[in-house]
């Protein structure tokens, strides 16, 4: 059996898997889904989805077979590249004066993990010696100062089907001491 392939598709597309089978005719073939039987042996080398949704992601087997019964295989994954909503609504966040305020990104259902880009009142948030994003794309400000207080959100862009979304606000008040 060959190795597995992957493909990416976008949500709501329509896909086609080809299984490409040589041998004595009449070939029939038989598609699985994680195992499960789709169809059963047919003359049919195809296989439609009209829509896809997020489930159907996963792993697909086209099993192929002739009168004398060799059997061939032939296997890929298909993921869905689609991108949710983001899951909290607005919220707030208050710091004491000279302490480091840790404003976690709000959580969004995407495939594959979009990219984050931190916003605060409309401006893009460069990192600099105070401020740093951390992998998990938590926003890091060390010792806040009053103008550090504002309305923060985050943009996510999914790349492979490049939608983009904006979180609701995270309003961040710091307190003086």
């Amino acid at each position: 059996m060959e190795p597995v392939q992957t493909q990416v598709h976008l949500e709501r597309n329509r896909l086609v898997l080809t299984c490409m089978a040589e041998g004595s005719w009449p070939l029939e073939f038989k598609w699985l889904y994680n195992a499960t039987e789709l169809t059963h042996f047919s003359l049919e080398y195809r296989y439609l989805i009209p829509s896809l949704d997020r489930s159907h992601a996963g792993f697909y087997r086209c099993i192929v077979r002739n009168r004398v019964g060799a059997i061939m295989q032939s296997s890929t994954e298909v993921q869905v590249a689609y991108m949710g909503d983001f899951v909290e609504g607005e919220r707030s966040q208050t710091v004491s004066q000279g302490e480091a305020a840790l404003i976690q990104a709000p959580r969004i259902h995407s495939f594959p993990r979009p990219q984050i880009t931190w916003f605060r009142d409309g401006r893009k948030i460069p990192a600099s010696s105070r401020i740093a994003i951390t992998l998990d794309n938590t926003l890091v400000i060390l010792s806040s100062v009053a103008p550090d207080a504002g309305r923060y959100y985050t943009q996510a862009v999914n790349d492979k089907n490049g939608e983009n979304k904006t979180s609701h606000p995270i309003l961040l008040t710091v307190e003086s001491k």
